[in-house]
């Protein structure tokens, strides 16, 4: 136990300095006076270079809003050629759709008029072709009508009929050539107001 006491004592009287000469304590004093000159410095130092980097902030702060306006800027210049893009991309596109529905147009036009001179150039042959079979029948009828004529005519003089008969067969040929013109005159008629 005396000897904690011993030793308790001595830690005590250690922070006292009651051991050291003078030249000690002035050399003491002198090593924490350059030390604590050499932390003013260093705080000095850290506070300037707190300083410097706080205006190095601020600078590249400044950089950055800068590049961020010029950024901006840039992508607003963008946005716009691409909305003129986009509008002539549209406007072509309507354009094209307009020469389409022109083209079709033009085309169903054609056709339309194709069709309506050929379906023209059909009934008019085909009305020719009547005509012309109106014609030969026609033609054909009264060769034929010639031919009963002169065949009546030869029976007549030749005298084998009496006359009761001459006259029932010129009666039967008159009312057969008044019905015939009769239908001639009909159909001329229906003809004219197809026409």
């Amino acid at each position: 136990m005396k000897f904690v006491l011993l030793f308790l004592v001595l830690f005590f009287f250690s922070g006292c300095d009651l051991f050291q000469t003078q030249a000690e304590k002035e050399q003491k004093n002198k090593h924490e006076k350059i030390a604590f000159e050499k932390k003013v410095r260093e705080t000095k130092d850290i506070q300037l270079a707190m300083i410097e980097s706080k205006k190095e902030l601020a600078k590249i702060q400044k950089d950055v809003e800068i590049e961020k306006l010029r950024l901006k800027s840039k992508l607003d210049k963008q946005k716009i050629l691409l909305e003129k893009e986009k509008s002539k991309v549209l406007f072509d596109q309507e354009l094209k759709r307009y020469m389409m529905l022109i083209f079709a147009l033009v085309v169903l036009v054609s056709m339309f008029l194709i069709f309506y001179y050929f379906k023209k150039r059909h009934d008019d042959k085909l009305t020719a072709y009547n005509d012309n079979l109106k014609k030969y029948f026609y033609h054909k009828e009264n060769e034929a009508r010639v031919k009963i004529a002169q065949e009546l005519l030869k029976t007549i003089a030749s005298g084998n009929l009496d006359k009761n008969q001459e006259n029932q067969l010129i009666s039967a040929f008159k009312g057969e050539a008044e019905s015939y013109n009769k239908n001639q005159i009909e159909n001329q008629e229906i003809d004219l107001l197809k026409g």
